[in-house]
């Protein structure tokens, strides 16, 4: 998103999907995860016990099933030694602590104004709820919208099919 408002004029088109782009720092939801997984005790618990990885990530698919020993086989792979880790804890300390560069990133979105978009929503985001699809909505009406149900955070992995479908139909549509 950063270099779409930055290079306008390289972007024709946009696919969005579950996450954001202003400060969540005077929300709750945000700070509580921000605070805790970016701070101390995630910090003790991503290093010792890959809790990011094991944890965390299963409770984001829409259906935990589909987080299979495999697929987070592949996650635990790079993050196998404590150092490597580091990465888990910094984002989410940022997700409040990005704040200035994401009230500047907003202020200046009608940049994408010319673009064509997608936003592709997994519904069963626990990172991202209904609020934050509806800003979205608010800020590009004129998006093509698609809502996977039974779809979580992941929703290039959950929804493969689905979202190539979308993904190839913006593409020959747009």
């Amino acid at each position: 998103m950063s270099y779409a408002i930055n290079h306008p004029e390289n972007v024709e088109r946009l696919v969005i999907m579950n996450t954001w782009m202003w400060p969540v720092n005077r929300d709750w939801y945000y700070i509580a995860f921000s605070k805790f997984t970016g701070g101390f005790i995630g910090r003790f618990l991503i290093r010792r016990h890959n809790f990011f990885v094991n944890t965390i990530m299963p409770q984001a698919y829409g259906k935990r099933a589909r987080f299979t020993k495999e697929i987070q086989l592949h996650y635990q792979m790079p993050l196998a030694v404590n150092e490597e880790r580091k990465g888990c804890w910094v984002f989410p300390g940022q997700i409040t602590g990005s704040s200035p560069w994401l009230a500047d990133l907003w202020a200046r979105r009608s940049n994408l104004s010319g673009m064509s978009k997608l936003i592709v929503r997994g519904m069963k985001d626990i990172a991202f709820r209904e609020q934050e699809l509806s800003v979205w909505e608010d800020a590009f009406p004129e998006a093509k919208v698609v809502r996977l149900e039974e779809v979580g955070h992941f929703v290039q992995e959950e929804a493969v099919s689905e979202l190539g479908a979308a993904v190839q139909d913006f593409l020959d549509h747009s």
